[in-house]
């Protein structure tokens, strides 16, 4: 702008060349100019030579500044096209980023259902094996009781027998010491087999009947008495039976429940097996899940470093163009000033205005 308003004071006042001249020397281009123009006035034909310089200087600063400013806009355009390349970039990370966590959740919630059915299963194994321990500790102790009463039933008959036995000598003609032996064979009876029988009354009550004089005098008695403890026997035998029927059907329940039991423990145990491969499966989903959208967030993150990074190159780079073009328009300013001086105001005053400027 101070150069125009220099062009216009030197075309209105042709007597301030001096002045003019020294404000083009205190421009680092006008003194190289000048200090050009000071050599090539030694030459003939200065004035058209000068001009001709002046005016090819003039348009080849003309189109320096048109491929700057080309070539400028160029570049701004590719920063443009970057900073929409990298918009793009950010908003599909936003996007992806928002899909990714959205999932996050229900992966979370698969994992915890997955490992809560996992523990619960186990809780239901620990449950199974403690039954199975209950059952055989319960089947031992009944089958110890079972045991301890075919022991007693067996004593019993056995000692019944041995009753009879010495009941028939009473009815011999010489018993001898028969009837203490039977008190005292009744007495053992009840202490070791019939203390905790059913049978205990019954065959207590036998033993007393034999061992009265009254009952055993007459062999008719004793005789009834022989077939009431046979009767007895029988009782007990079938007792006996169905008590081995039910061992035989405990033990088999036992056995089912134990089958029974171990299958599930089996059925579980898969089942958790195929809920641990789901629950890792989650689990590396949803690490996977985690790690994408962190990626997403990093190269948002270092898409706007760059964003940055390319917002400071590109100011830079179009203040300095914008530089460089004040600085060519200055001197196309000064270049013009020069052709007007020589086409229309050159004169021996104006040449010697021109050699003595000091630059």
């Amino acid at each position: 702008m101070k150069f125009i308003i220099l062009v216009t004071l030197l075309i209105c006042t042709l007597g301030q060349q001096p002045e003019f001249l020294q404000q083009v020397a205190s421009n680092s281009f006008g003194r190289q100019i000048l200090q050009t123009i000071q050599l090539e006035l030694t030459q003939e034909n200065a004035a058209r030579q000068i001009y001709t310089m002046l005016n090819k200087l003039f348009y080849d600063l003309r189109d320096e500044d048109a491929r700057s400013s080309k070539a400028n806009g160029e570049r701004q355009a590719q920063c443009a096209d970057q900073f929409s390349l990298i918009n793009s970039i950010q908003e599909k990370a936003v996007v992806a980023k928002a899909d990714y966590e959205r999932q996050i959740p229900g992966k979370q919630e698969e994992l915890a259902n997955k490992l809560s059915q996992v523990e619960q299963k186990n809780a239901e194994i620990q449950r199974n094996d403690q039954l199975q321990i209950n059952f055989s500790e319960q089947r031992r102790k009944e089958h110890q009781l079972y045991e301890q009463k075919r022991d007693e039933l067996i004593g019993l008959i056995n000692g019944l027998k041995q009753a009879q036995q010495i009941i028939r000598q009473l009815q011999t003609p010489h018993p001898g010491g028969a009837l203490v032996q039977l008190k005292d064979h009744h007495e053992q009876l009840i202490k070791n087999y019939a203390q905790n029988s059913e049978f205990k009354s019954i065959t207590s009550l036998l033993m007393e009947l034999c061992s009265d004089t009254k009952i055993h005098s007459d062999n008719d008695n004793v005789q009834v008495i022989v077939d009431i403890i046979n009767d007895l026997i029988e009782s007990i035998y079938d007792v006996q039976k169905r008590e081995m029927y039910a061992e035989d059907w405990a033990e088999k329940f036992f056995q089912q429940d134990l089958i029974r039991l171990q299958k599930e423990n089996v059925r579980l145990s898969g089942q958790i097996a195929d809920d641990q491969a789901a629950a890792e499966f989650a689990q590396q989903r949803l690490e996977d899940l985690q790690q994408q959208a962190l990626l997403q967030q990093i190269i948002y993150d270092n898409k706007e470093v760059e964003r940055k990074s390319f917002e400071v190159a590109c100011k830079e780079d179009n203040n300095a163009a914008e530089q460089a073009r004040v600085a060519r328009n200055e001197q196309i300013q000064i270049v013009l000033q020069l052709l007007e001086l020589f086409e229309n105001n050159f004169n021996d005053r104006t040449r010697a205005a021109l050699l003595e400027i000091v630059v």
